[in-house]
């Protein structure tokens, strides 16, 4: 009788002894950050992995309020939305940095190759935006606790209404983070502008 008592008693404890560690490692495993942290530019997969296109303005709806752009007329500018983007979980442990840069010699190889001449308007030519038509930052800081943030290529209203009738494009690079892994696919975006659909008065 009293060893069925004991092994009653040592089979509870068991039971708990096991539903506590199993508890405790749902908590961990609840508590554990999955999926690759990878630093990469939105804008990019908006080609659903075809291509790195972003098509300004964008050809899904067309509302000047909440496009992919903003005209600042008072300030004789065109904004063009940029972002960069940590994915994975690990995402609000750190903030980081990138650096911002751009690639004519992408775009030229595009245009050379006949690449660049996409929908809608394909048949409209395409050349590169100057360096003299636009800033960019530098570099792009996104805070600790965030996971994106926004920048913007900023180009001359004025400038860009001289290429009426055309697209003009530019590949934007982002390289350098201070945290986390840079995407091998999306580091880069090539904004491809449809200068007549603006609308630019």
């Amino acid at each position: 009788m009293i060893m069925k008592l004991r092994f009653k008693e040592w089979s509870i404890f068991i039971l708990l002894l096991i539903a506590s560690v199993f508890t405790a490692c749902d908590k961990k495993i609840s508590e554990t950050a999955f999926g690759n942290t990878v630093v990469y530019i939105p804008q990019a997969v908006q080609g659903g992995g075809i291509n790195n296109n972003y098509l300004v303005p964008s050809v899904l709806s067309y509302d000047t309020t909440t496009n992919n752009f903003n005209v600042d007329s008072a300030g004789n500018k065109v904004n063009v939305y940029l972002g960069v983007v940590c994915s994975g979980l690990q995402q609000s442990l750190a903030g980081y940095s990138v650096t911002v840069s751009t690639r004519s010699d992408t775009i030229n190889q595009l245009i050379a190759n006949g690449l660049i001449q996409v929908a809608p308007n394909a048949s409209k030519p395409v050349v590169l935006l100057p360096s003299s038509a636009y800033s960019l930052p530098t570099s792009v800081t996104v805070p600790s606790g965030q996971c994106q943030t926004t920048f913007y290529l900023t180009i001359n209203r004025a400038t860009l209404k001289t290429y009426a009738g055309s697209k003009v494009a530019l590949c934007v690079v982002i390289s350098n983070p201070t945290m986390y892994t840079l995407s091998s696919v999306n580091q880069q975006v090539i904004i491809i502008i449809d200068v007549d659909s603006l609308k630019l008065l």
